[in-house]
């Protein structure tokens, strides 16, 4: 596109006082809704005039309220072209048509345009805003982010698949599959039926899809699912068919039974309401915040996003989500990280590239949404993009598209997250308890974050955990077991050596001998030193707080070298060392008379002292049972 430079002519300049008698008449019937055929056919007739660009540029205002674009345009082309500065309007007009094609690059430009010659009411407030649309959507077009997608190919099929979510764990894919179905019965007839499907990842590829067995997939229409961290809990969408269309959606939830799932529960009906479509759930990280689509009434638009809370052992009645995130255009398919903190939703309110485009927003300190933000293009493009959902380690997102090379209609894809739009960091953890006791109740897993000192308690359950922590960058994690009547457990993850891909770690919980030494895993001292580090302490903090729940134990703390250095300076340094962890032990106001210590040197070494990794097992501090 360009604009031509001003050509004082005859063209610019109405040549008679009855032609700016006509200009004025026509303008207030333009404005005041008036314009009849024959208006239009004199305009036609007085376009070939002396003062032809001011009637082509009323052509152009007619034909644009009267909504024929083509006409229009051509008409404000015509008349610029003779007469470039002179039809602020004009420009707005054919921003507006630019717009409404989405060709927003052009439009912010002919809009910017019309305020650079002087745009006047009543336009300049609609251009204004229009102005800022086009401006937020063109440079959304003119800063692409990364974006790579891959056909899911043992997935996608010629039919739809679509509603992908991904389990915490990174697992196991779930999505709806959509194809025609024939009817049973004399007249053979033809439905459309919504299928739930999942795929489990094998060697890092997803394999061939398969039905999800009883009770999903019986009578209704299914899909729209999340998962709860532990997958024990499903939540997912029901809609019973007319054969002609939905006549209701509501949420539904699983529990699992060993290998089998539970029959299906409904949500109350003030959730799931008989007179609203509510549907596509997604569940919090923590299990006790439900976001889901409705289009309900008393909603900002036709289609809102609502929140419910797992307060008391019963759910709370919905409340609109915010009024940041909704409006009153539509907004559904909500998925809510496991940070907790990132919704990523779609919505066709502005900025979007096309129909409905893909927003994330963050949660603040204080629980607030943040101003939403479109994830950019070309991830968004001039069609409709319905949802995307993103793994745990905040890496890979996975979407459908209808409008990419795929197997046929909508098919399932993935690609790499670039960096501003990644969720928090999460710490996913989970693994089995072994014990000699397969019976284990209230066993209590502490994770602390280092930097904050927050504590987050997880229960285990049927002898396995899970468990996820939204971390900063340079948090680490210290987890502990203390078991009454078991010996304490103790984890530290750091930040440099965390990968935040779901991560397995099994607890071995022993139960507590007289005369049995148990290791006080991580407890580390600089070479050929005695100082109780930082990392140390507060190891031994946490030690300090189990002997407070196993009050009664009589325990001697042991210290142990390798054979690295002289057998007297090694002894003396076990000593040393043994001393210090009392020492601490004692600052935490554990009663000292039950505490002992011992130095081994180099004695009774548990691994080869010929390599490193042999001498690090050595190098070891534990705690010996003298009395239960």
């Amino acid at each position: 596109m360009h604009f031509h430079q001003d050509i004082i002519n005859n063209e610019c300049i109405p040549s008679k006082f009855t032609h700016k008698r006509i200009v004025k008449d026509f303008k207030n019937k333009i404005h005041n809704n008036k314009i009849k055929q024959d208006d239009l056919k004199r305009l036609e007739s007085l376009s070939h005039s002396h003062s032809s660009a001011y009637f082509l540029a009323l052509q152009s205002e007619i034909y644009w309220n009267q909504q024929k674009f083509f006409k229009a345009e051509e008409n404000a082309l015509k008349a610029l072209d003779l007469c470039s500065e002179n039809f602020p309007e004009l420009y707005y007009i054919l921003g507006d048509i630019a717009f409404q094609r989405k060709d927003f690059k052009n439009s912010y430009l002919f809009l910017k345009k019309s305020f650079e010659s002087s745009l006047e009411d009543p336009y300049f407030s609609d251009a204004s805003i229009l102005f800022s649309k086009a401006k937020q959507v063109a440079d959304i077009l003119n800063n692409p982010v990364e974006f790579k997608p891959f056909l899911l190919s043992a997935i996608s099929t010629k039919n739809d698949e679509y509603l992908p979510v991904i389990s915490p764990d990174q697992e196991s894919l779930f999505f709806t599959q959509r194809s025609r179905k024939k009817l049973k019965g004399k007249v053979a007839n033809n439905i459309i039926v919504e299928d739930f499907m999942f795929s489990n990842l094998v060697e890092n590829s997803f394999v061939d899809a398969t039905l999800l067995p009883y009770p999903f997939n019986i009578e209704s229409n299914e899909g729209g699912a999340s998962i709860t961290i532990d997958n024990k809990t499903l939540f997912y969408t029901k809609c019973s068919i007319d054969y002609v269309g939905y006549k209701n959606c509501d949420i539904y939830y699983v529990k699992r039974l060993g290998s089998k799932w539970s029959e299906p529960y409904k949500l109350p009906d003030y959730i799931s309401s008989p007179n609203s479509w509510d549907s596509q759930p997604t569940i919090s990280s923590d299990g006790l915040t439900l976001i889901f689509a409705s289009d309900r009434s008393g909603g900002m638009g036709k289609t809102d996003l609502y929140e419910v809370n797992f307060i008391d052992n019963k759910w709370s009645k919905p409340k609109n989500l915010s009024p940041i995130i909704n409006s009153n255009f539509d907004e559904k398919s909500p998925f809510l990280h496991t940070d907790g903190l990132t919704l990523f939703y779609a919505s066709n309110n502005m900025p979007t590239v096309g129909g409905f485009d893909i927003f994330y927003s963050r949660k603040d300190s204080l629980g607030n949404w943040g101003q939403p933000i479109n994830i950019g293009f070309p991830i968004n493009t001039d069609y409709d993009e319905l949802s995307m959902v993103v793994s745990t380690d905040g890496n890979t997102a996975y979407f459908a598209s209808n409008k990419l090379d795929g197997m046929g209609g909508w098919d399932l894809y993935q690609f790499s997250l670039y960096e501003k739009a990644k969720p928090n960091r999460v710490f996913f953890l989970k693994g089995n308890i072994i014990s000699s006791d397969d019976n284990l109740n209230d066993i209590e897993i502490e994770f602390k974050n280092m930097r904050t000192q927050e504590i987050t308690v997880v229960k285990a359950d049927s002898m396995s955990y899970v468990a996820s922590l939204a971390l900063g960058k340079n948090d680490d994690v210290l987890m502990t077991v203390k078991k009454e009547g078991f010996a304490f457990k103790s984890q530290y993850f750091s930040s440099d050596s965390l990968s935040f891909s779901p991560l397995n770690s099994d607890i071995s919980l022993i139960k507590l001998e007289e005369g049995k030494s148990f290791k006080i895993d991580n407890i580390y001292f600089d070479n050929n030193s005695f100082e109780i580090t930082s990392f140390t302490r507060n190891i031994l903090i946490e030690f300090a707080d189990y002997l407070q729940v196993n009050n009664s134990l009589v325990i001697e703390v042991n210290g142990y070298t390798d054979n690295i250095g002289n057998e007297e300076d090694n002894q003396v340094l076990s000593e040393k060392r043994a001393k210090a962890v009392l020492d601490i032990i004692d600052s935490c106001g554990v009663n000292i008379s039950r505490i002992s210590y011992n130095g081994y040197g180099e004695k009774y070494p548990v691994a080869d002292n010929e390599n490193e990794s042999g001498r690090a097992k050595n190098r070891r501090t534990e705690f010996k049972i003298i009395k239960k």
